[in-house]
C-alpha cells in the first residue's frame, strides 16, 4: 500500500514480478499494470507497463509507465515510478518525471 492509499497486488513468478492496482483502491487509477524483471543487484526489479487514469472532468487517458524498485524488507519496497501531468481534455502529456515509490505491506 502506498501512502496515498493505493493498494497494489504483486505476483512473483521466478525472476518476474507482475504489479497491478487493487480495483477501487484509488479513484484516479482505473487500471495500473507493470511487468518487472529481476535486475543484476539482488532484490532489485525494473519494468514497464501502463495505467488508465480518470482525469478531472471524467475523461479516461492511458499512459505508459516505468517502475524500478528494491525490496528492502519483507514489509517494504522503495523505488521510483513515472509521474505524468497531462491535459485533462486531450490526454496530451505536458510534463513527465519521476515520483518516489514507498510501498508497505498491508496488514
Amino acid at each position: 500500500e502506498a501512502a496515498s492509499g493505493s493498494q497494489y497486488e504483486m505476483r512473483v513468478n521466478g525472476s518476474d514480478v507482475h504489479v497491478k492496482i487493487v480495483p477501487g483502491s484509488n479513484t484516479k487509477f482505473l487500471q495500473y499494470e507493470v511487468e518487472m524483471k529481476s535486475e543484476q543487484e539482488i532484490n532489485s526489479y525494473k519494468g514497464t507497463g501502463f495505467f488508465l487514469a480518470k482525469m478531472e472532468g471524467g475523461k479516461e487517458c492511458k499512459f505508459d509507465t516505468e517502475w524500478q524498485f528494491v525490496v528492502v524488507s519483507a514489509d517494504r519496497i522503495i523505488g521510483v515510478g513515472t509521474n505524468i501531468i497531462a491535459d485533462k481534455d486531450t490526454c496530451k502529456i505536458m510534463e513527465k518525471g519521476q515520483l518516489q515509490l514507498d510501498l508497505k505491506r498491508k496488514k
